[in-house]
């Protein structure tokens, strides 16, 4: 139904920013005849311009810097694709990103959830609800199948109970090790809340948590604190290998 709607006329498309104008789309997949494929598809519908595609991180970030795309449309098989929408978040709030050929697994889901993707179209979706979903995403809506969020759902509950315990023995929750490990990357409370998709006060209160939870004054002792650990980590693992 979309597709003949989308081909017919032009719609009011309602952005982020209210336009009435083309959704600027950059699709990002490592197989060439895969992506030229759906570069081609995606063409048939006047509601989109596609503006360039990719195979890997550097053509994203490059694309995105030059195109300046309402929607990046990331396949998450290819290398380091959470990464990837982990650094696109950081970078820019004016792109969102679409998520697909995702499976149905529930680590794949949540790592897109957690690097900051809109939506997620599944391996078995049709070309239909892949522009469905530009569409709506373009729109600020967040889109997941009904399958996928009720995964999501539990896995929150789940990850709550965790933190609940973790705060009664002074342990660091799951989003204070997250905003932990941002700031060992050197990213701004500006930054972390782009990424994880919150407000810059709850980062603040993130981190005033974890210092006080790690019994330090700054920023920088946090670091160095999860540098120290990281490394007593890796020199553990190296033991038993050895």
């Amino acid at each position: 139904m979309w597709r003949n709607q989308l081909r017919k006329r032009r719609p009011e498309i309602i952005l982020c920013g209210a336009r009435d104008m083309p959704i600027r789309v950059i699709v990002i997949a490592d197989v060439r005849l895969y992506r030229d494929g759906l570069v081609a598809a995606l063409h048939d519908y006047d509601a989109l311009a596609v503006v360039g595609s990719g195979a890997d991180h550097v053509d994203a970030m490059r694309l995105i810097d030059e195109t300046h795309p309402e929607v990046a449309v990331i396949d998450i098989g290819i290398s380091q694709a959470c990464n990837l929408v982990r650094d696109v978040n950081a970078h820019t709030a004016a792109t969102r990103i679409l998520a697909f050929a995702v499976e149905e697994a529930m680590e794949t889901i949540l790592e897109c959830a957690e690097a900051g993707a809109s939506g997620y179209v599944t391996l078995d979706a049709s070309l239909d609800e892949l522009v469905d979903a530009i569409v709506r995403i373009a729109a600020c809506e967040l889109v997941c199948p009904p399958k996928v969020a009720a995964m999501l759902f539990r896995s929150i509950s789940e990850r709550e109970r965790r933190d609940a315990a973790a705060s009664e023995t002074g342990a660091l929750t799951t989003r204070e090790r997250q905003v932990l490990a941002f700031l060992t990357r050197g990213l701004t409370n500006k930054e972390i809340a782009s990424t994880l998709n919150i407000s810059q006060a709850t980062v603040k209160n993130h981190v005033h948590h974890l210092l006080e939870k790690l019994d330090v004054g700054t920023r920088a002792q946090a670091v160095a604190r999860a540098q120290i650990g990281a490394g007593r980590r890796r020199d553990a693992v190296s033991r038993r290998e050895a």
